[in-house]
């Protein structure tokens, strides 16, 4: 997928060269755990995207993840497998080109698209073009690294942060300070936790990634089951007591055998991955100190989250471990309470799911949730002084970021955008959206910024942690077994580095 985008601006700097398209590669090398397989991200389920889209190469493997909404893999196979499509005009006869790469590829992908519409808009008299390609995440970094070792890589790309500590260890990715204090960017009308979380602090503690987006999982709740349970729409749970009341009030039953969840679980995968790592840390456990030194502290929080999340199926018996789809699951009534992120909003809007959201109920000592960051890395080239020029551009996406933090996905980082008057009245109703943005102030469950961060990620259905953690909720292992497990990789991982 391309986009040529014809941009201006009175002092935009000159890239040196015209970059040569970068060609698909394989697989190579022992790279297997940077890629991520839990995010490949989002297929598209929405028809206008279809349209947006002309295909003209095969079809690639494609299998259903995270953010696959309410559509078949057919359609979305057909999404991903386009490469191209066009917005706005060159109008140099030689124009110099940023390449982006991105695994946006859903609704938000639409959107993103739109914001590159709106660069090529404002700038449409200056020879210079943002050329984007949409890679499969779960291709992504496996491309990114082969590009890299060829000295072809992408001027900038999509990035989750915490989540690139090798790349920035390996150098694929660049430390931005010095880019951003010579671009104008105005650090200060971040959120601290944002540009926080952009650092790696091994890597001398610099910023590696321009934050984008805000993201973390909240409850949804279906009104029509509210309703029918005679419960108060909204009053809704803000504890674990009150939480486990509406989940029965809420469950249908045949039998032992739940029809309808109270609370949308999964028996594998990333639910109730998750829904550990929320609780445990609730409950005081943590992943990893302060310092990085030291895994599984209060690893009795731990285990006790585990118990509390069997307890949803075993004891309480308001989910079941027979649902596959969780998205599906819950966008066809068979779940009433479903916490996720706001990835899901523009798909359950559309097929009119009467639904609301809100913050996630405090069931430990304290209220926290899964907190994740989108943002923009710039990739290491063989000419340095192209990076200046993709700071210029990403500086004006990152100022007129309005659209992608309303429409688009998660919440602004900046604190300009936040406050404009008309931030909550665009983009979903806010009782639609209006957790996801509010409930950043709670959203401290991130990323572990260490080489194997990706064995600590809660968000993930097959990563070491959804692996140990399914022995449990199959009865293949006991809680001590699974707590010690953990321990040691852990450890390990951070002994690394």
């Amino acid at each position: 997928m391309t986009l040529w985008i014809n941009s201006q601006e009175a002092d935009w700097p000159t890239l040196s060269a015209r970059r040569e398209h970068v060609p698909e590669r394989s697989r190579c090398g022992n790279i297997e755990k940077l890629t991520l397989t839990e995010r490949g991200r989002r297929p598209a389920y929405a028809a206008r995207e279809i349209a947006m889209v002309s295909t003209s190469l095969n079809k690639p493997p494609f299998a259903l993840n995270r953010r696959t909404l309410l559509k078949s893999a057919a359609v979305a196979g057909t999404a991903l497998a386009a490469p191209h499509f066009w917005t706005g005009r060159a109008s140099a006869a030689n124009p110099t080109e940023i390449v982006h790469w991105s695994w946006l590829a859903a609704s938000d992908g639409e959107v993103w698209a739109k914001m590159i519409s709106a660069f090529n808009d404002a700038h449409k008299d200056k020879g210079v073009q943002i050329r984007m390609e949409v890679i499969p995440e779960e291709q992504y970094v496996t491309k990114v690294l082969a590009a890299s070792a060829t000295g072809k890589a992408p001027d900038f790309g999509w990035g989750t942060a915490g989540k690139s500590a090798q790349l920035a260890r390996d150098e694929v990715i660049v430390p931005l300070d010095d880019l951003i204090a010579s671009s104008g960017l105005d650090l200060a009308d971040f959120s601290a936790s944002s540009i926080a979380a952009s650092r790696y602090p091994k890597y001398d503690n610099k910023i590696f990634m321009v934050p984008m987006d805000l993201m973390s999982l909240q409850p949804e709740i279906n009104l029509d089951h509210v309703k029918e349970a005679g419960l108060d729409a909204s009053k809704p749970p803000t504890d674990g007591e009150t939480l486990i009341e509406w989940a029965k009030a809420m469950t249908k039953r045949e039998g032992d055998k739940v029809t309808r969840s109270g609370i949308m679980m999964t028996g594998s995968g990333v639910q109730p991955t998750v829904t550990w790592g929320i609780v445990a840390e609730q409950m005081g456990f943590q992943r990893a100190s302060d310092d990085l030194k030291t895994a599984c502290v209060n690893p009795d929080a731990g285990k006790a989250a585990m118990q509390w999340v069997l307890d949803l199926f075993d004891k309480h018996k308001v989910s079941t471990r027979d649902v596959t789809d969780r998205y599906k699951a819950f966008g066809t009534g068979q779940g009433s309470i479903f916490w996720t992120g706001p990835w899901t909003l523009n798909g359950y809007v559309a097929q009119k799911l009467p639904f609301k959201t809100a913050l996630f109920p405090k069931i430990g000592s304290k209220l926290v949730t899964y907190r994740e960051q989108g943002g923009l890395e710039f990739y290491k080239q063989a000419d340095p002084g192209r990076h200046e020029a993709t700071m210029a551009a990403v500086k004006w996406l990152s100022d007129n970021s309005f659209l992608w933090t309303t429409v688009g996905r998660g919440a602004s980082p900046r604190k300009s955008i936040l406050d404009r008057p008309d931030y909550k009245s665009s983009g979903n109703p806010w009782d639609i959206r209006g957790a996801f943005v509010d409930g950043m102030s709670i959203a401290t469950v991130g990323e572990i910024p260490v080489v194997n961060g990706p064995n600590f990620t809660i968000y993930s259905g097959g990563n070491f942690l959804a692996k140990t953690l399914e022995g449990v909720w199959s009865g293949q292992t006991t809680i001590d077994a699974a707590m010690d497990q953990i321990q040691k990789q852990w450890q390990a991982d951070l002994d690394e580095g």
